[in-house]
């Protein structure tokens, strides 16, 4: 069974939907909600659906910060394959049979899916096929691309790295890509591109191109923090996750 992961803040309007969307999914899997502290009816929009789904629902509270959030709900997983799945994301309805498909009989430890925004642009569209193109040849995802893993790996390393100040989804690749090889399943997820609309196409990406070369290089400025770390203060208004 997989254990679908998503860490929510302040999403509230993505709540109903994305419940939708998962009971369009073929497969048997369960559904943790970790909520980081919203201020606005997350919670309740999530206590509404308890009861009603045809798949289980877990809700917990943790710290906010999407890392610690995504190892709380880690932990009280009972599948075999953790899927970290982000409200604003949608995947294919066979996709949780290729993530089974990829590691039970693939061999392999984890990976992520192929990318896509919506609504689409031509400088998003690069965006995503750049990004898709390192991914295929890493074996490193960011958040939205929606990273899988064999949940005793996850936790024979440790999980996500809480003190990092962001792209901890890649540090949490390539370690798990020196236990094993990491794979991008076909299927493609259709990620929002609602921050890039609200605070501008272009600067965003140019900001997560700087963040990732820097990352890639081992190197994490306090100053970029504000505005790639800022994403945890309000998922409404601020920057994306990439």
């Amino acid at each position: 069974m997989i254990s679908i992961i998503t860490p929510v803040l302040n999403e509230e309007a993505e709540i109903g939907p994305f419940c939708a969307h998962l009971a369009g999914l073929q497969g048997s899997f369960e559904w943790i909600v970790v909520d980081g502290g919203s201020t606005d009816g997350t919670v309740a929009a999530v206590r509404r659906q308890e009861g009603g789904l045809p798949y289980p629902l877990h809700l917990l509270v943790a710290p906010r910060g999407r890392a610690v959030q995504m190892n709380a709900g880690a932990v009280t997983a009972t599948g075999e394959i953790l899927l970290f799945l982000h409200a604003d994301c949608r995947i294919p309805g066979d996709s949780l049979a290729a993530i089974e498909a990829a590691v039970h009989e693939g061999g392999f430890v984890g990976g992520g899916f192929s990318h896509s925004f919506a609504p689409a642009s031509p400088l998003l569209a690069a965006t995503s096929l750049l990004g898709n193109l390192h991914a295929r040849a890493t074996g490193i995802f960011y958040g939205d691309f929606g990273i899988f893993l064999r949940k005793d790996l996850f936790t024979q390393i440790g999980g996500y790295d809480t003190s990092l100040p962001y792209c901890e989804d890649a540090a949490l690749c390539r370690a798990a890509r020196r236990q094993g090889r990491m794979v991008q399943i076909p299927q493609t997820i259709v990620s929002s591109s609602r921050r890039y609309e609200q605070q501008g196409r272009w600067r965003l990406t140019i900001l997560f191109a700087v963040v990732i070369l820097l990352d890639a290089i081992g190197i994490r400025p306090g100053r970029f923090r504000p505005a790639v770390g800022a994403r945890e203060e309000d998922e409404t208004a601020l920057t994306p996750r990439r």
